[in-house]
C-alpha cells in the first residue's frame, strides 16, 4: 500500500481572518445558497466533465509532497468550470496547476510563515480570488507542463514568481463562500460550483459495493467534493489525489473517477464542520479553442 501524504493545516484564526473579508463569507446566504427551488436528488459534476472535454478530468497525484490543499482546490475550480461551459459560459477548459495555488497560499497569502509541508483552505480560496490560477505550460523560465513533486515543494517555500503573477490574474475566481454543511454543500453542487473539503476525517482506501468508503482513523487533508446524491444512501463524492489506483473497489452510482469514493452524509456534513471547506463560483479568461474538427472544416 502506498504512503499517504496529506498537507492540510487545521487553524481557525486563519479561516476567519479569510471570511471577514468577503461580503458574504458563508455559501448559505449567497443567492445560490438560499435559492427555494427544490434540489435534485443529485448533481454529479464529472457528468459536465465528460460532455465538455469527452472524458473525466485525469486523476492527479500530489507525490511526496503535502500539497493537497492546492490539489483540492484546483479540482474542484476545474469541476466548476466544466459546469460553467457546459451550461454554456463561452470560456474553453485549460488543466490548472495545483503547485501555483499551493505556492499562492503559502506564500502569498500566508506570509510564508508556514514550515515544512502544507498549507491552510481559507488560504487557497483567497489566493485563487486575489490573484488567479494557472494553466498548465510554459510560463517562461518555469516549466509547469507536467507536475514536479521537487518543483512543487520549492514554490511552496519561495512562493509565485513576480513574473507569473499578472498571468494568474487573468484568471481570477470571482467568488468563494465557507461551506458548512452537506445541505449547503448539495446547494452549492446543484448550481454548478465544486467545493474544496478541508477536515481531519480518514477513511479506509477500499471502497465498499457502492462506492463508498468507511470512516477510518485521521486524515490531515483536502479533497474535492464533486457530487452529491441524496436518494436511496445519501452521500457525496470526494476526488482525492493520490492517484486513479490508490482506492479500489467499485467506484459507485453515476460512474465517477477512480481517484475518489463516496461518503455518506453524516460524514460529509461532519467534515464540512470543521470550518474550512469552500466553493468556488465563475473563473475567468480562458477563450474556447475551436476543435481539431472545426479547424479541419475552415
Amino acid at each position: 500500500m502506498r504512503r499517504k501524504y496529506f498537507g492540510w493545516v487545521e487553524d481557525p484564526a486563519a479561516v476567519e481572518a479569510v471570511a471577514r473579508t468577503l461580503a458574504t463569507p458563508l455559501f448559505g446566504d449567497t443567492p445560490a445558497g438560499t435559492d427555494p427551488a427544490p434540489l435534485p436528488d443529485h448533481a454529479y459534476l464529472w457528468e459536465a466533465c465528460r460532455r465538455v472535454l469527452g472524458n473525466l478530468i485525469p486523476p492527479r497525484d500530489q507525490g511526496s509532497v503535502g500539497s493537497c490543499v492546492g490539489f483540492g482546490t484546483v479540482a474542484a475550480i476545474e469541476h466548476t468550470l466544466c459546469a460553467e461551459i457546459d451550461s454554456g459560459d463561452p470560456d474553453g477548459f485549460q488543466p490548472l496547476a495545483p503547485e501555483i495555488v499551493y505556492a499562492g497560499s503559502r506564500v502569498e497569502v500566508g506570509g510564508g510563515r508556514l514550515r515544512g509541508d502544507g498549507s491552510i483552505g481559507a488560504w487557497a480560496a483567497e489566493f485563487v480570488r486575489r490573484w488567479g490560477v494557472l494553466e498548465r505550460g510554459v510560463h517562461g523560465s518555469l516549466d509547469l507542463s507536467a507536475y514536479s513533486p521537487k518543483q512543487c515543494r520549492q514554490l511552496g517555500a519561495t512562493g509565485v514568481p513576480d513574473g507569473l503573477e499578472p498571468a494568474c490574474r487573468k484568471h481570477p475566481v470571482e467568488g468563494i463562500a465557507r461551506v458548512d454543511g452537506f445541505d449547503a454543500a448539495c446547494r452549492a453542487l446543484a448550481a454548478g460550483y465544486g467545493i474544496a473539503v478541508c477536515s481531519r476525517q480518514g477513511f479506509s482506501l477500499r471502497r465498499d459495493g457502492q462506492g463508498f468508503g468507511t470512516p477510518k482513523g485521521v486524515w490531515n487533508h483536502c479533497m474535492a467534493l464533486v457530487g452529491y446524491q441524496r436518494r436511496g444512501r445519501a452521500g457525496g463524492f470526494l476526488l482525492n489525489s493520490w492517484g486513479g489506483l490508490a482506492h479500489s473497489g467499485p467506484s459507485g452510482a453515476g460512474d465517477p473517477s477512480t481517484a475518489g469514493f463516496w461518503a455518506d452524509a453524516d460524514v460529509v456534513d461532519r467534515m464540512l464542520r470543521q470550518g474550512d471547506s469552500w466553493a468556488f463560483s465563475r473563473v475567468s479568461g480562458f477563450p474556447r479553442r475551436q476543435s481539431r474538427l472545426e479547424r479541419s472544416k475552415i
